[in-house]
């Protein structure tokens, strides 16, 4: 029988592993994820000829791992994450049924990024943990927490404690999270969207709501539209930044949303915005914007609002874009935001969108398409990157929006969600 054709090696529920001293630091959770995810135990042993799985320190290679198939697995990496990486590449492999294949494995994509709107649908710490652990296994490497929407906000406040939704995340559980994310190699984004998405955080001010007049001169309040011409409206957002900096001070990146704000194309509808409405709005985002990043963080945006109809825009080049989409003609190309300067993340809505309740049109993603017809360099309504901008693509995301929280249970979208983490981890490394 010839070991490189199929599975035996982890046929038993005990697997042997040499770790060369340099990773040696890696051994606990490579054994706790393999016994978690796989069911399987791992036994360390002091020499390579007593192993089934070898992990080799090679310093030649340079962000990439290789595994050999043979009569022992060796992978080999030149760094303890790469290392890490290697083995949970091959734990994937295995809990997918797959044939396990000699190849040398450069990450391709290098931000790997799952979003999920917590906002509006509530999901448990063991859950969290759970999407978590599978993150790991299929090598994503950031998680995005979307906690502020307009039906709820899930963060434990101890500013605006009357703001919190019913059922919520303490910050002690958080900080728990965060913590064990990292321990899995995996960077939390935290991610407020203003100034349009607050109608649940602008409920009890009405004066902080942008003030809209009907074409049959009715005056109405937008619940969820922050006046970013009011000074105390403006101090209030940014004071809900300023305490979830605090939480999230590891972080790398701090979504501040900047998308579905107001009727673009209907600006003059909207009495504070009618002079230089664009400008107000960029503005605002610039603040916010400049605001986080004097705590350390690279502010990130939605690409919607910005560059419209071919105009100029004064968006601060401190943001980087995350490109969601393009479904009215006004919106800018990403093109635009490649020509300009910026750094992009790829958030297809067309391929990438998983949206609970299959609403606004979209229907529910699956791996298959994903593996297939998607690519990295791919982006919404088929716009591709050229191969002079493609340094620019920072990464690329899974996104989960619960417009329709009670369409599936917390189990039923994660489960879901592991699965087209498969198709959409096709696309991390190239062999």
């Amino acid at each position: 029988m010839n070991r490189s054709e199929n599975l035996i090696w982890f046929d038993g529920q005990e697997i042997y592993v040499f770790f060369d001293n340099a990773f040696v630091g890696e051994k606990e959770r490579v054994a706790y994820l393999y016994e978690k995810l796989l069911v399987k135990q791992i036994y360390f042993v002091d020499a390579p000829e007593q192993a089934t799985v070898v992990v080799n320190y090679s310093a030649e290679l340079k962000d990439s791992f290789v595994i050999k198939i043979a009569e022992t697995i060796v992978v080999s990496a030149n760094n303890p994450l790469l290392a890490f990486r290697g083995m949970m590449y091959l734990a994937q492999q295995v809990k997918a049924g797959l044939k396990l294949k000699s190849g040398k494995f450069h990450d391709c994509l290098p931000e790997r990024i799952i979003m999920l709107d917590i906002g509006r649908k509530y999901f448990s710490v063991a859950g969290l943990r759970l999407l978590l652990e599978h993150m790991a296994l299929h090598g994503f490497n950031f998680l995005q927490l979307h906690f502020s929407e307009n039906t709820g906000f899930r963060i434990e406040s101890e500013k605006y404690p009357q703001l919190v939704s019913e059922k919520f995340l303490t910050k002690n559980e958080i900080k728990e999270l965060i913590h064990y994310a990292a321990y899995l190699s995996i960077e939390i984004i935290p991610d407020i969207d203003t100034p349009g998405h607050m109608e649940h955080l602008l409920k009890g001010r009405p004066e902080w709501q942008l003030t809209r007049v009907e074409p049959q001169k009715e005056i109405s309040k937008v619940p969820s539209a922050l006046d970013i011409t009011n000074e105390e409206a403006v101090a209030f957002a940014l004071s809900l930044y300023d305490e979830y900096m605090t939480l999230f001070a590891d972080s790398r990146y701090f979504h501040i949303g900047a998308d579905e704000f107001i009727d673009f194309d209907q600006m003059e509808q909207y009495p504070a915005l009618a002079d230089s409405g664009i400008t107000r709005v960029e503005t605002y985002v610039n603040t916010v914007a400049t605001f986080v990043k004097a705590r350390g963080f690279i502010p990130r945006v939605w690409n919607d609002a910005f560059f419209r109809n071919s105009q100029t825009s004064s968006l601060t080049k401190d943001v980087e874009i995350t490109y969601w989409t393009k479904w009215q003609k006004e919106m800018a190309p990403l093109q635009t935001f490649l020509d300009e300067g910026y750094s992009v993340v790829n958030f297809n809505d067309n391929y990438l969108y998983y949206v609970l309740g299959e609403n606004a049109g979209y229907t529910y993603p699956t791996a298959a398409k994903i593996k297939q017809q998607w690519q990295p360099n791919l982006f919404s309504s088929e716009q591709l990157v050229p191969l002079e901008n493609q340094k620019q693509v920072k990464g690329a995301a899974l996104a989960v929006w619960c417009d329709k929280p009670r369409a599936q249970t917390e189990k039923e979208v994660i489960v879901e969600l592991i699965k087209l983490m498969e198709g959409f981890s096709f696309h991390f490394h190239k062999n």
